[in-house]
């Protein structure tokens, strides 16, 4: 019991440290710092469970790696859902489809996507071009390998 009581305790403080961290921006932007709260909770957190649990770090560690990846999916798909974006916007007043579209160029377009790609360096600016950096190959690298 004790066990269970302390890794929900770390799970709280790492959804709530990791909303922090992203301070408003994606995912993608704040990956880095996502995960080096996960890994400070996770530290203090296998202490604990060595002194006062009855839970093994391996398993504690394989169970947090599928903690960290299901939020991860979570999140992120929650992020990037257009029609959950479309509903949120619906959410204080009918608007026709039109008026719909346009508030969610307005709020969500496409010259926000591409200020969220230059914020979160995965691409930098070349005149008038979007050129992808290395941090955004790298990512492209993982992704292509998810797939």
């Amino acid at each position: 019991m004790t066990s269970l009581l302390i890794v929900l305790g770390a799970l709280l403080a790492v959804f709530i440290a990791s909303e922090l961290v992203l301070g408003g921006t994606k995912l993608q932007t704040g990956l880095s710092r996502v995960l080096v709260a996960w890994i400070l909770v996770y530290l203090p957190t296998c202490y604990l469970l060595l002194r006062y649990g009855d839970t093994g770090l391996i398993a504690y560690t394989i169970f947090w790696g599928g903690a960290f990846l299901s939020w991860f999916g979570v999140r992120s798909h929650i992020e990037s859902s257009i029609l959950l974006r479309m509903l949120y916007l619906l959410r204080d007043r009918p608007l026709t489809e039109a008026e719909l579209l346009a508030r969610y160029g307005s709020q969500y377009g496409e010259h926000l996507r591409v200020e969220e790609l230059l914020r979160g360096g995965l691409a930098v600016k070349s005149g008038e071009r979007l050129i992808v950096t290395p941090k955004g190959k790298g990512i492209l690298g993982v992704v292509a390998k998810l797939r």
